[in-house]
C-alpha cells in the first residue's frame, strides 16, 4: 500500500510519521521509525491517494498496538495495530 501516515500516541501525545503498507477490516500495518509499547493506544491518520482525479479521504482511526517487529535495524519498525475506533 506503501501511503503515508500520521502516528500519535495517546499516551505520550508525541507525532511521528511513518507509512501504512497494509490496511484490513479491522487492523493494520504501519512502518515507522517510533517504538511504541504493547497495548499503547495511537490516533493514525492515512493519506489515501485521490482516484480518477478525485481527492482521496484522509482515513483517521484510533489503534491499539499488538505487535512491533524490527524491519531495519535500528531505523524502521514494523506495528501491527487494531482498530478500534474509525473516525472517518
Amino acid at each position: 500500500m506503501g501511503c503515508k501516515a500520521r502516528i500519535k500516541s495517546l499516551l505520550s501525545g508525541q507525532t511521528y510519521y511513518g507509512e501504512c503498507v497494509d490496511l484490513s477490516v479491522d487492523g493494520m500495518a504501519l512502518r515507522s521509525a517510533f517504538v511504541p509499547q504493547y497495548g499503547e493506544k495511537l490516533n493514525v491518520i492515512v493519506l489515501v491517494p485521490g482516484v480518477g482525479g478525485v481527492p482521496g479521504k484522509p482515513f483517521e482511526a484510533e489503534v491499539e498496538v499488538k505487535r512491533c517487529n524490527e524491519v531495519q535495524r535500528g531505523h524502521i519498525y514494523e506495528i501491527g495495530v487494531r482498530i478500534l475506533l474509525r473516525k472517518s
